[in-house]
Parts: structure tokens; C-alpha cells; sequence
């Protein structure tokens, strides 16, 4: 603990973390549920068509990817070869290819 104390107009003293003050009141409840009116999001309904075995876990990974490139706000022209350089990520990287596999995707070829 330090010995420096506040000086000045603006000065408080320390506050004890052990001390008996009275525990704050508990937090309203968060509600976590969406609007009815708001659709879920492009990438939900990826994950969900993946569990529902609608799709594919490598179109699951294509779609993703796609949708990735959309958020981000990459120019449609410029959309393939960052594709191309992300399919060269996943098929390079051990971590990324493990995760993958564990999907049951397979990883591209480099």
C-alpha cells in the first residue's frame, strides 16, 4: 500500500474493499430475448442449417466466409482474392485446420 496521499480540492480519501458499507441493490434483470419482429442473424441460420444437417459443415464454412467478407464490407471486387487468401489460412494453419476437421469440414488445399 502506498503512503502517497491526495492533496487538493479534488482529494478523497481512500476506500476500505473490506469495509462493512451495505451491499449494493440487486441489478434489474437483463432480458436477452430479441423483438419478435427482428430476425436472427445471416450467421444463426448458417450454424442452425449446419445442426439441423440441412447443409454441409464445408458449406457451413463457405457460407460463413461469404458472410464474413459482407460484414466486413469488402468491395465485390476485391471479394475473391480475399477469399482465396482466407481458404489459404484455413488450409495452412494447424489450429484452424484442426478446428475444422473437428467440425467435419475439410480443410483446403494449400
Amino acid at each position: 500500500m502506498s503512503n502517497i496521499k491526495p492533496t487538493g480540492t479534488n482529494a478523497t480519501s481512500p476506500v476500505d474493499p473490506l469495509g462493512d458499507a451495505a451491499p449494493a441493490a440487486p441489478a434489474a434483470p437483463v432480458t436477452t430475448t430479441a423483438p419478435a419482429s427482428a430476425a436472427a442473424p445471416p450467421s444463426e441460420a448458417v450454424i442452425s442449417a449446419l445442426r439441423e444437417g440441412k447443409i454441409t459443415p464445408d458449406e457451413a464454412v463457405s457460407q460463413l466466409t461469404t458472410l464474413a467478407l459482407q460484414r466486413a464490407g469488402v468491395p465485390p471486387t476485391m471479394r475473391p482474392q480475399i477469399e482465396s487468401r482466407m481458404r489459404d489460412l484455413l488450409g495452412s494453419d494447424p489450429t484452424l485446420g484442426g478446428l475444422l476437421r473437428r467440425m467435419g469440414a475439410t480443410p483446403p488445399e494449400e
